[in-house]
Formats: C-alpha cells, structure tokens, sequence
C-alpha cells in the first residue's frame, strides 16, 4: 500500500529528470504540497509525454471510497480498469511512507532511493484522477509492509510511457525495483487516521 508520499522538487526538475515538457492547457503549474496524500493534487506525467495535474484516486461509482492503488498482479483481470489500460502514468516523487508494525504500534517510515533524487511510480489515471500500482515488496524491505509502489527504472520508464507497450510488457515492468539501496527512516510520531473514503483499496 503506499497512502502518502513526497515530491520535494520542482517542476523544471521532473521536467528533466524525465525529459518532458509541462502540458500547455495548465496554467501555473507547480508543486503545491511535497507531502501528498489521497485527493490532493499532484504533478503526472501522460503517455504524451507531458506533465500534467490530477488528483490522487479513482473514484469507482459504486461507492465513495476511493482506489489510491492497483494490484500489479490483478490489473489486466479488472473490470474496472480495462477502460484505463492505455491511461499510463508515472507519478514523480522523492520518497515515500508505509507504516512498520511494532506489536500494537505502528512507525512511520519514509524510503528513499538511496542514490536517486527523483524517481518514478508506475500508475494509471482517468485524465481527473490517477492510481499508484502496487507490487510484492522488494526483499530489503519487505520487513516494513507487504506491498511497494512500483518504481521504474530508466528503461522501464520508457517502456511504460509506450502507446505500443504489449500485454505481455506489463508483467515485465510492474514488479519490485531491482536496486536494494533504499534509504530508510523511522519517524517517531505516529500519523493521524485518515478519513475513511481516503483509505485504500486494493483491486
């Protein structure tokens, strides 16, 4: 599950981090909050290779929870996003935060790539609202949570953002980041609870 995470950036940085331009029909497009959570709004970048502004989370119209992430391994067998397949996104960010349990406890942690300012979830999105896919967690870190934002790397970023990406491309792409250098840090206080129509649901 990731519920929050962090682009501490600029435009112009994403912009050559991913060597995309900022879409012409937003105007003032910026990084309004680093700290984004579920219906905030945050810079994407489309398949036309633009950035853009959409919120976080689908909604479903059968309920008023919304879907903030998509199983990697169910997304092609879903109803729900076969309209949004060819809806790719990647959502920039710098790091981002699960919540570790420690018996009755639960820690907040913020992973980062260790060697990487800005990096790169896999996602898809509705032209109004994107999703972060989800993934088996890498094994250095599979200890904090059992699910991790898909992260791309530089190959699978272009692979992503294809308009000719194959099915069978997906299962290739959306898996565990390989690189283990994640920078890990505990935060000592604990997260206030979210409203229930921003909590997850997994597809």
């Amino acid at each position: 599950m990731c519920s929050q995470f962090q682009i501490n950036s600029t435009i112009e940085k994403v912009a050559l981090k991913f060597n995309v331009l900022a879409s012409r029909n937003k105007h003032n497009l910026t990084i309004g909050k680093p700290l984004v959570r579920p219906t905030d709004t945050a810079p994407v970048i489309t398949t036309s290779n633009t950035i853009t502004s959409l919120k976080w989370g689908l909604q479903t119209g059968w309920g008023s929870k919304l879907i903030i992430n998509a199983r990697a391994e169910t997304l092609l067998k879903k109803a729900f996003f076969n309209p949004l397949v060819n809806n790719r996104c990647i959502i920039p960010a710098t790091s981002y935060y699960e919540w570790r349990k420690a018996g009755k406890s639960k820690i907040k942690t913020e992973i980062k790539l260790d060697k990487k300012n800005i990096f790169g979830f896999a996602g898809l999105h509705n032209n109004k609202d994107f999703t972060i896919i989800t993934c088996a967690p890498h094994d250095s870190i599979k200890h904090i949570h059992n699910r991790m934002p898909v992260i791309l790397n530089d190959l699978s970023t272009q692979e992503w953002l294809s308009k000719s990406l194959s099915l069978r491309q997906y299962s290739e792409i959306l898996i565990p980041f390989e690189d283990d250098q994640f920078d890990i840090k505990e935060l000592p206080e604990l997260p206030k609870p979210y409203i229930e129509n921003q909590r997850d649901l997994f597809e």
